[in-house]
C-alpha cells in the first residue's frame, strides 16, 4: 500500500510543478484589456423618456449606501419604490445644469443627469466651494436656501390696469361697460324685461307671483278680514311687532303672520331694507376700527383686497429640517459656520461630512458612499493646489 502511494506521487509531482508554475506566471502577468477581446462597452446616454442615465443602475450598485438597497436598485428588474429620481441621473445631490463637466442631459425639472457618479460628486463639491468663497454662504441655512430654495416664490399676481386715458372713469364706467350693465346679450333693456315678467314663467299660484301681485285672470286679490272692526296698526318699519319683540317673545311671528302671508312683498322689503342699513353702518365701523388697529404682519394692509403674499411655511419648515440635518453631522447650529474650506481654498475634513449628509437627504433611502465622497474631495484638493501652487516650505 504504502509502495502503491509513492509510486502515484512521483507520477503526479510533475504535473503539479507545471500547475504551480502556470498559476504564477498568470498572477504576475498584467491585467490584460477583456474589453478588447469583445464588444466595447456602450457609452452611458441620457434616456429622455424614462429620465433616467443608462447606467445608472451599475452606479448605484457601486457607489450607494447601505449596499443591500444598493444592490437590490441594481440587479432589480423593476425600478424600486425607494429609488429617488436623482439616484437614476447618477446625481446624489440634485444638483442643477449648469454646464458641468460629465453632464449629459437634465429632466425636465433641471437636474443634471451625469454620466458617472463620481462627475456628480465632483460637482457637489466644486459647487460648494463656490458657495462657501464666493457667495458667502458659510451657514448651514444660507446653504441650503441656494441649494433647494423654496418653491413658493411669493409674488401675488397683478392684475392689468388700464389707461387712464382709455378709461378715465375706470374699467366699469366705460361706454360698453355701461350698454351691458343695462341690456342683455340680445339686446334687450333689462327694465322691459323685468316689466315682461322675464324670460322664465311664472305661474300665477306660485309664491313668487303673489310676491309680484301677479294674480290669475278674472280672480280678484283676497283680503284679510279682520275680527276687530279697528285693524292694527302697522308699525313704520313694516312688521306687525317690532324687532326687539320677536328676540324676546319669538313666539309673537306666529301668532299674527297675516300681513306676511297676504303682502310678503311690503314686510321683507322693509325688513330687507333695514338689515342692509344696519349691515352698512356696522361695516363702516368695522373698517374705521381696523384701520386704526396696527397691522398684524408686516406689509398687509387691512383694506388691501388683492390677492396676498402666499405664505411659505411649509418649505421654511422644510428648509430648517435640511439645515439641521446638515449642522448636526458636524455638531454645530443651523446658523454657525461649518469651516468647510480653509483660507486658501482647500477643503477642510467637516466637507465630508456636510456631502455625506445632504446627500442622505437628497436620496432619502439611499446616500453616496463615503468612498465616492472621498475620491471627490481628493480630486478637488489636487486641483487646488495645482492652482495654488505647493505650499512654501517652512525655513
Amino acid at each position: 500500500m504504502l509502495l502503491a502511494s509513492l509510486l502515484v506521487l512521483t507520477a503526479l509531482v510533475p504535473f503539479l510543478a507545471g500547475g504551480v508554475e502556470t498559476v504564477r506566471r498568470a498572477v504576475s502577468e498584467p491585467a490584460r484589456d477583456w474589453s478588447a477581446l469583445g464588444t466595447p462597452l456602450e457609452a452611458p446616454h441620457f434616456l429622455a423618456e424614462s429620465r433616467a442615465v443608462s447606467n445608472w443602475r451599475t452606479e448605484a450598485g457601486t457607489s450607494l449606501r447601505p449596499a443591500s438597497l444598493a444592490l437590490a436598485a441594481r440587479w432589480s428588474t423593476t425600478e424600486p419604490a425607494f429609488v429617488a429620481r436623482c439616484v437614476k441621473l447618477n446625481n446624489y445631490w440634485c444638483i442643477k445644469k449648469a454646464r458641468w463637466s460629465g453632464e449629459i442631459g437634465a429632466d425636465a425639472e433641471g437636474h443634471t443627469g451625469f454620466a458617472t457618479a463620481a462627475d456628480g460628486a465632483d460637482a457637489a463639491a466644486g459647487l460648494l466651494r463656490r458657495y462657501y468663497r464666493d457667495f458667502n454662504r458659510r451657514t448651514a441655512l444660507a446653504i441650503v436656501r441656494r441649494w433647494a430654495p423654496a418653491e413658493c416664490l411669493g409674488t401675488p399676481p397683478t392684475a392689468t390696469r388700464v389707461p387712464t386715458a382709455l378709461a378715465p372713469r375706470g374699467l366699469g364706467g366705460t361706454l360698453r361697460a355701461r350698454f351691458l350693465a343695462r341690456n342683455t346679450r340680445a339686446g334687450m333693456p333689462r327694465r322691459a324685461l323685468a316689466a315682461k315678467g322675464g324670460p322664465l314663467r311664472v305661474q300665477p299660484w306660485s309664491p313668487l307671483a303673489r310676491m309680484g301681485k301677479r294674480v290669475p285672470p278674472g280672480s280678484a286679490p283676497k283680503t284679510l278680514v279682520s275680527v276687530s272692526a279697528k285693524p292694527p296698526a302697522t308699525p313704520r318699519h313694516g312688521l306687525l311687532v317690532r324687532p326687539s319683540e320677536l328676540l324676546v317673545k319669538p313666539s309673537v311671528i306666529t301668532a299674527r303672520p297675516s300681513v306676511l302671508l297676504v303682502e310678503p312683498s311690503v314686510v321683507l322689503g322693509n325688513a330687507t331694507r333695514a338689515v342692509e342699513t344696519a349691515t352698512a353702518g356696522l361695516q363702516k365701523r368695522f373698517v374705521a376700527e381696523s384701520a386704526a388697529l396696527p397691522p398684524l404682519v408686516a406689509g398687509l394692509h387691512p383694506l388691501d383686497l388683492s390677492v396676498p403674499t402666499p405664505f411659505c411655511g411649509t418649505d421654511e419648515t422644510r428648509i430648517r429640517n435640511y439645515a439641521a440635518r446638515i449642522a448636526n453631522s458636524v455638531g454645530l447650529k443651523v446658523e454657525d459656520d461649518l469651516n468647510l474650506f480653509g483660507p486658501d481654498g482647500r477643503p477642510l475634513p467637516a466637507l465630508r461630512a456636510v456631502m455625506l449628509a445632504m446627500s442622505s437627504v437628497e436620496l432619502g433611502a439611499l446616500r453616496a458612499g463615503p468612498a465616492l465622497v472621498d475620491a471627490a474631495i481628493g480630486r478637488l484638493d489636487a486641483g487646488t493646489l495645482a492652482a495654488v501652487g505647493p505650499p512654501a516650505p517652512i525655513p
